[in-house]
C-alpha cells in the first residue's frame, strides 16, 4: 500500500516537473537539464520517505517509467515530404481560368491533415548546385515584356501556386498565371516542387 501512495505521488511530482521545464522562461539559465530534473525527483522521493527503503535502482525505475508513461501520451508532430517534377509536356492551358495546370494524385493527404494539419508548397527556381532557390507558393515574379507601340515599357507578373484537394484520390494541382492572363507558350517549364504536409 505504501509503495502505491510512493508511486502515485512520484507520478505527480513528475508530471509536475514536466509541466515546470517545459513552462519556464525563455532565457537559458531558466531551464534545468533533464539529468537535474531528475535529480530534483530522487531527492524528493528520499526526504518525502525517508524510510521507504527503495533502493536507488527503484527510484530511477520509478522516475523512468512516470516520464515514459507521460511521453507516450504526448502527441508529437509529424510531416512528410513529397517531391514532384511537372515537365513541360504535364502543363495543360485552361481556358476557362486562363492559366496553365497541371494536377497530381496525392495520397498522402489524409481527411486528418487536410482538416487537422498543414500543407506548404514550394518551387525550386535556379540550377540545383549552382543557384537554385526555395520559394514558398505562391510564387510571384515580374518580368518585362519589352516596349508598346509607343516605346513604353511593358511588363507583366507571373504567379506559380498550388492548391490540395482531399477525395478519393486527393490531389495537388500547380498553376502559372499571367496578370494578363496570356497563354504565353513559355511559361510552362520544368518545375521542381516540394509539398511539406504537417500534422
Amino acid at each position: 500500500m505504501r509503495h502505491k501512495k510512493i508511486k502515485k505521488n512520484l507520478i505527480s511530482f513528475v508530471v509536475f516537473s514536466l509541466m515546470l521545464i517545459s513552462y519556464s522562461c525563455s532565457v537559458p539559465d531558466d531551464y534545468i537539464t533533464e539529468a537535474e530534473a531528475r535529480r530534483l525527483i530522487e531527492q524528493a522521493i528520499r526526504n518525502q520517505n525517508p524510510s521507504s527503503g527503495l533502493s536507488e535502482a527503484e527510484i530511477k525505475k520509478l522516475i523512468d517509467d512516470a516520464i515514459n508513461k507521460n511521453n507516450n501520451s504526448l502527441e508529437f508532430t509529424q510531416w512528410d515530404i513529397i517531391n514532384i517534377t511537372v515537365n513541360r509536356s504535364d502543363w495543360v492551358w485552361n481556358n476557362n481560368a486562363m492559366q496553365w495546370e497541371a494536377i497530381f494524385n496525392l495520397p498522402e493527404l489524409t481527411e486528418f491533415i487536410y482538416e487537422q494539419g498543414a500543407q506548404l508548397g514550394y518551387v525550386f527556381i535556379g540550377e540545383q548546385g549552382v543557384n537554385e532557390v526555395q520559394k514558398l507558393l505562391p510564387y510571384v515574379e515580374t518580368y518585362y515584356a519589352g516596349d508598346d507601340d509607343f516605346g513604353n515599357p511593358v511588363y507583366f507578373t507571373e504567379t506559380i501556386s498550388v492548391d490540395y484537394q482531399f477525395g478519393n484520390p486527393s490531389t495537388v494541382a500547380f498553376f502559372i498565371k499571367d496578370s494578363q492572363l496570356a497563354k504565353d507558350p513559355d511559361a510552362p517549364q520544368l518545375y521542381n516542387f516540394r509539398i511539406v504536409l504537417i500534422w
